[in-house]
């Protein structure tokens, strides 16, 4: 099946063939997808890193070339910034987490044009670094919160936690719920550590929220925004209204 490519800064996946629909969530530029259905003007697609599927409009796609899969596989560091047109010099914006292909230090393949880039670049390989992780949470701190959302502009819960994890290099699902399955289960919230995931239920039991831990009995989350939140063994404390606004449900360890 043939790959497609994002080639605008974030496009919007809805759940039905529509501008008026809910946004489940965006891609980001230069990530790769399958066409699995089209409907006037939209077209339903596959992410081919997490498999998540949502109605894209499809101007903001184009076929992904070989030229494409020739570099290493790259992810950006910077919350925002710009890569500029090699050819003509026209600016695009790019944002954290975001997937390309690097040809050679400062240059850039995307959606079949060659970027120039001077910010932080990583290659998408493994880093089980505490430490790097937490660094990468901090930098959203104050971003916006947005149901879908995957940019510095408004993220949502589980947008966040993929994004952070992604920056190490570590593919983690879309949603809360199956990130949830992965990693080792920590019993007591008194052994978790820093980087560790915790999530957190409806009354039903339901997964409906993640956030990092900080490992000194903090959490960076998305909640109204990217914050850091009082955490212990029955969920998350919010020191301004001084209640607790989400019920622990476990917490994973990925790294």
């Amino acid at each position: 099946m043939a790959e497609y490519v994002c080639r605008i800064t974030s496009a919007a996946m809805r759940a039905e063939p529509s501008h008026r629909s809910e946004m489940v969530s965006q891609l980001l530029l230069g990530e790769r997808v399958e066409i699995l259905d089209k409907n006037y003007g939209w077209v339903l697609v596959r992410s081919t890193l997490d498999s998540y599927t949502g109605w894209v409009d499809e101007l903001q796609l184009v076929p992904c070339n070989d030229e494409e899969k020739k570099g290493k596989l790259a992810v950006c560091q910077d919350l925002i910034t710009f890569i500029s047109d090699e050819s003509t010099g026209e600016s695009n914006w790019i944002t954290f987490g975001a997937l390309v292909e690097l040809l050679e230090p400062g240059l850039l393949m995307v959606a079949g044009k060659y970027y120039r880039y001077r910010g932080e670049i990583n290659e998408y390989i493994p880093r089980r670094e505490s430490d790097f992780i937490m660094a990468a949470a901090r930098k959203w701190l104050n971003a916006p919160y947005l149901w879908g959302g995957r940019t510095p502009l408004g993220v949502d819960c589980s947008g966040f936690v993929q994004l952070v994890y992604r920056s190490a290099g570590i593919s983690l699902p879309r949603d809360a719920w199956q990130q949830a399955e992965l990693g080792i289960d920590i019993p007591f919230a008194v052994e978790a550590r820093e980087a560790d995931l915790a999530f957190f239920e409806n009354p039903d039991g339901r997964i409906i929220h993640v956030g990092i831990l900080n490992g000194d009995g903090h959490i960076i989350h998305a909640s109204g925004k990217v914050r850091i939140d009082a955490f212990d063994h029955q969920g998350i404390f919010n020191r301004e209204s001084l209640r607790y606004t989400h019920k622990l449900k476990m917490i994973k360890r990925i790294v």
